[in-house]
């Protein structure tokens, strides 16, 4: 039976192939992009923009709402002459509104419930504190638990 091939790195072999090259490339480079726009812009802001594409001398911006579109449309001129100093050159900055632009909120995380191990274990501990509101407040809670 014959050995297989090593085992590549994943970066080694998105560099070996020219299209997955290019569109790291380009993912680096609106990356890059994205982080210098967004620190000219308060905080807020910053959040709800990305760079979408560049071509030519031409910057194109994704925003995820027209309040925010207004308000970067005139920041434009300030974001042109600061991302030249940064080595940026761009004689055109379009404003493109796009659902979604921004990215997504992570998901909220389940609550946890407390299953019987953990309770006991948490009313134990109860017991061995000493008279303070979390003590009645454990006590109280153990009542309610046992009464359901």
């Amino acid at each position: 039976m014959p050995k297989p091939p090593p085992v590549s790195p994943i970066a080694q072999i998105f560099e070996r192939d020219s299209r997955i090259a290019s569109w790291t490339a380009r993912l680096k480079h609106e990356a890059a992009l994205t982080a210098a726009i967004r620190r000219m812009l308060p905080r807020p802001l910053a959040e709800r923009v990305r760079v979408a594409a560049t071509h030519g001398g031409v910057l194109e911006l994704a925003v995820a709402a027209g309040a925010v579109a207004t308000v970067v449309r005139q920041r434009t001129p300030d974001m042109t002459m600061a991302l030249r100093r940064e080595g940026w050159d761009f004689t055109e900055i379009r404003i493109r509104v796009q659902a979604g632009a921004a990215e997504r909120p992570a998901e909220k995380a389940p609550s946890r419930q407390l299953d019987s191990e953990g309770a006991t274990a948490l009313f134990a501990l109860a017991d061995n504190l000493p008279d303070s509101p979390l003590k009645t407040a454990l006590a109280n809670w153990r009542r309610r638990a046992r009464g359901r």
